[in-house]
């Protein structure tokens, strides 16, 4: 009878620890890839009437079609624009420096005051940027910017020395586009967002 207790017992226990071992929790693991995608500024700086050969051997007082034009290629995003302009400059000090080239800007364009730097080292540089009243004007993806200027001119009245003192390099106007997103951005000052480019 004893035997048969015991025998009892450790049926039970066997099948006490045997439960207890096949116990299952309820558990449950969800997760979620979320996949993005960065979109990017791309930009396109062209002068589609410059014909190289109209800037040979111009004269004074001449004026030759020269017309930067800034485009947004983004498919996505728009993006604010920025041109930099680098004008050749005299170097003689009898009469002063001074530019030899001039224009007139577009009115959708406006010069960032107090970026403008004077003739030194052979060139005058000025920074402008796409919109007006102290606003930058957003430029949509896939969307083109009237043109910065539509020629430039040859100044009147250039002296021999000047242009002998231009040597042959001092003769060349360079079109800088930039161009940056309009979302997120700390500041939408003209001034501010040029500086993000560290100029």
């Amino acid at each position: 009878m004893k035997k048969r207790k015991y025998l009892l017992a450790a049926i039970a226990l066997l099948l006490i620890f045997g439960i207890g071992s096949t116990i299952a929790y309820l558990t449950d693991t969800e997760s979620e890839t979320n996949t993005f995608t960065l979109g990017g500024v791309d930009i396109t700086l062209t002068e589609p009437g410059w014909v190289a050969a109209n800037g040979q051997n111009i004269v004074p007082g001449q004026t030759i079609t020269k017309d930067p034009t800034i485009k947004n290629v983004s498919a996505t995003n728009p993006a604010y624009v920025f041109a930099k302009v680098e004008v050749p400059c005299t170097t003689t000090t009898n009469p002063a420096a001074r530019e030899i080239f001039t224009y007139t800007v577009n009115s959708s364009w406006t010069e960032l005051p107090g970026r403008a730097v004077a003739c030194t080292s052979g060139k005058a540089t000025h920074i402008y940027y796409y919109g007006t009243g102290g606003s930058l004007t957003s430029l949509a993806s896939n969307t083109t910017a009237p043109a910065l200027f539509p020629s430039v001119t040859l100044v009147r009245d250039l002296t021999d020395a000047e242009v002998t003192n231009l040597g042959t390099t001092g003769k060349d106007m360079v079109v800088t586009g930039y161009g940056i997103q309009t979302d997120g951005l700390a500041s939408s000052a003209p001034d501010t967002v040029y500086g993000y480019f560290g100029a």
